[in-house]
This record gives C-alpha cells, sequence and structure tokens, in this order.
C-alpha cells in the first residue's frame, strides 16, 4: 500500500513539473520576436539633436479706439530726419525719424559681421555635403558621413536665419514708425536731440479703423519688431483674424510685458479682445528628451553618457516662446548635439551616492 501511494505521489510530481516546463517554454517563446531572436532591449540613452524650430510667442490684446499713439525711441540714440511737424498726415509704417548714434553703428556692423560669417559658413557647409555625397556615390564615404554633412548644413541653415533677423530686428528698432495713418498732434523732439530709451518724439491721432494693443511677456523687442505676423483669436469666438505688428508703444511694463501696436487688413470687432499667437523667426534649438532633465537645487542637469561613464552636466534650458517640441526640450547650453544622455532613471543615477551620506556607522 505505501509503496502505491508513492508511486502515486511521484507520478503527480513528475506530472506537475512537466506541465511547468510546458509553461515556462511556452512563456520564453511568446518573449521571442516574430523572427525567433530575442526582443531588442531600448537603450537607455539617446543622442541630443539639432533642429529648427518656428517658436510662437502669444498675448493678450484688446482692440482700441483712434486715440493718440505715442512714438517713442526703442534705445538711445540721436535722432535722425525728424522732420514732421503738428499737422502733418502721416502713412502706416512711415519712417519719422532714425537713430543714430556711434554705440548704434558698432551694434549695427557687429550684426553685419555676423551674418557674414553665417553666409560663409552656410556656404562651406553645403559644399561639404555636396562633396561628401558624391563621395558615397563612389563609395568613399559613408551613410553616417554624409548624415553629418546634412545636419552641419541644417545647424549652419538656423543660425543663418538667425544672424538676418537679428540685423533686420536691429534696423526696426533704430526707425521710428507710425503704426498707424493719421495726423500728427505733437512733435516733442527736434533733429539731431540726444533720445533716451522710451523718450516720446511725437504723438499721432490715428484714422480709419481701430488697432490691436497687445502684451508679450519673455519676450524681446528684437522679437517684436515690425512686419510680423499672427493671428488675433477673440474671446468671443468667430473666425481667427491676421494681424501684424505695426511697432513698440514704449518701454517695458513693471511686470516685464512689452506693449506693442498691430492692425489688421480686415476690420477688427470694436471692444474686442482675446490673444495674438505671433510666428517667430526660425532659429536653430538643440534637443534633449524632457525625461533627461533632472532639477536640483534651483540647476537644472543631464547625465552624459560617454566612454568614462555617466557624469552629471549641468545644462541651462530654453524657458522662453515656443521652449519645447513634444517630449523635447530645447537647450541653450551645456550640451552638444550627438552627444548621449541618459533618459532611464537619469535621475536615480544622479543620486547614486545619496545612500552613503545615510549610512549609519559600522
Amino acid at each position: 500500500m505505501r509503496r502505491r501511494l508513492f508511486s502515486f505521489f511521484g507520478l503527480t510530481i513528475i506530472g506537475l513539473a512537466g506541465v511547468m516546463s510546458q509553461l515556462a517554454g511556452a512563456s520564453s517563446s511568446s518573449a521571442q520576436s516574430p523572427a525567433g531572436g530575442p526582443q531588442a532591449s531600448k537603450p537607455d540613452w539617446v543622442a541630443a539633436r539639432s533642429a529648427v524650430e518656428v517658436p510662437h510667442l502669444t498675448g493678450f490684446a484688446t482692440a482700441q479706439s483712434t486715440g493718440l499713439i505715442d512714438i517713442t525711441a526703442l534705445r538711445p540714440g540721436i535722432a535722425a530726419g525728424l522732420h514732421i511737424l503738428p499737422g502733418d498726415h502721416v502713412q502706416a509704417g512711415q519712417v519719422l525719424a532714425v537713430l543714430t548714434g556711434p554705440d548704434i553703428e558698432a551694434a549695427r556692423i557687429q550684426a553685419q559681421s555676423n551674418l557674414t560669417s553665417a553666409i560663409a559658413e552656410d556656404k562651406a557647409a553645403r559644399l561639404s555635403l555636396a562633396a561628401e555625397t558624391q563621395k558615397r556615390a563612389d563609395h568613399l564615404a559613408t551613410n553616417q558621413a554624409v548624415d553629418a554633412a546634412a545636419s552641419a548644413v541644417q545647424s549652419a541653415q538656423g543660425r543663418l536665419a538667425v544672424a538676418r533677423h537679428a540685423l533686420a530686428a536691429l534696423n526696426m528698432t533704430d526707425e521710428l514708425v507710425s503704426p498707424q495713418a493719421g495726423i500728427v498732434q505733437t512733435v516733442t523732439a527736434a533733429d539731431g536731440d540726444a533720445l533716451a530709451r522710451g523718450a516720446i518724439i511725437a504723438t499721432v491721432q490715428p484714422a480709419g479703423a481701430a488697432w490691436l494693443r497687445a502684451v508679450f511677456y519673455h519676450a524681446t523687442a528684437g522679437d517684436l519688431a515690425a512686419g510680423i505676423h499672427g493671428l488675433f483669436q477673440p474671446a468671443s469666438g468667430g473666425a481667427a483674424i491676421p494681424v501684424a505688428i505695426r511697432g513698440a508703444l514704449g518701454i517695458a511694463q513693471p511686470d516685464g510685458g512689452l506693449p506693442v501696436a498691430l492692425t489688421s487688413p480686415t476690420t477688427l470687432p470694436p471692444g474686442s479682445s482675446g490673444t495674438v499667437t505671433l510666428d517667430l523667426p526660425r532659429r536653430s534649438v538643440i534637443l534633449v528628451p524632457t525625461a533627461a532633465l533632472i532639477l536640483d537645487q534651483g540647476r537644472w542637469w543631464v547625465m552624459r553618457h560617454g566612454a568614462q561613464g555617466d557624469q552629471p552636466v549641468q545644462v541651462i534650458p530654453d524657458m522662453g516662446p515656443g521652449a519645447g517640441q513634444g517630449f523635447d526640450t530645447i537647450i541653450e547650453s551645456g550640451i552638444q548635439p550627438g552627444q548621449d544622455v541618459v533618459v532611464v532613471n537619469a535621475y536615480l543615477l544622479f543620486h547614486r551616492g545619496i545612500a552613503a551620506l545615510y549610512q549609519p556607522p559600522n
């Protein structure tokens, strides 16, 4: 009887072991890829990349009646070409005076030099890409070399766009323009006068339809140059209305907001308010996954992966307008395109030595 019981339990254990073996085999086979091999694990780091983006800037705007508009200097300088008189009719966008002086001329020369360098860099990058492409066709270069040359062209084009925008913005801030067509009411400066930033040179009574007064934050005067286009979305609903910046309305407000005047080719609803979204010029940026960023004691870090292992590197994220693209964050400095950053457990790696600080003595 005992032998029969032992035999029964032995067969039962052997049967269970077989079932477990089959289940384990099924689970291991299900963990394989359709091709039969093991699934590739996702890497713990990715490379920072360069990109060209079109940032957007949004601000609150209200339609204004045709009241007086102050024409102000956006930077210190000497007024030149100021020949208007009270009663003169001016057109929208008409230049009423130009700011000159040693500082302005030096800034213009520097901006022109930067543009010349950017043009030369763009030309050299294009020639390098053409050479690498031809070498690949002759089996003398790899796809990686061509991709690197193409990335260099993209970066050079971004810097060229930035340099052109900087020079255009500088020229815009040197010109004192009337944002609206109208009649000059007062003139408070003369040709050759030294003007401080924010000094009023004239007031204009606009003629015709209303205009928009918008306030933008986290922006510079260069971002809000005359001629930049956008859309005004009335808070009451309805279709968006195309608008364009006509000029700045003086220096920044105490809360940091920059007021500007905008006009539209269509009629603006009287007394309406809403939001204005501007399309800023294209710029070249460096992107890293947001998951790679670590905030520690008010500073931002990433774990850079390299031949020496994972090392913490301080970075400066761009918190300005359009500072993100999906799950990526724009980095101003601290990392270069192509450098690997850790995205899996980056925060734990950054603080991997914290346990040693709290272990009790042996």
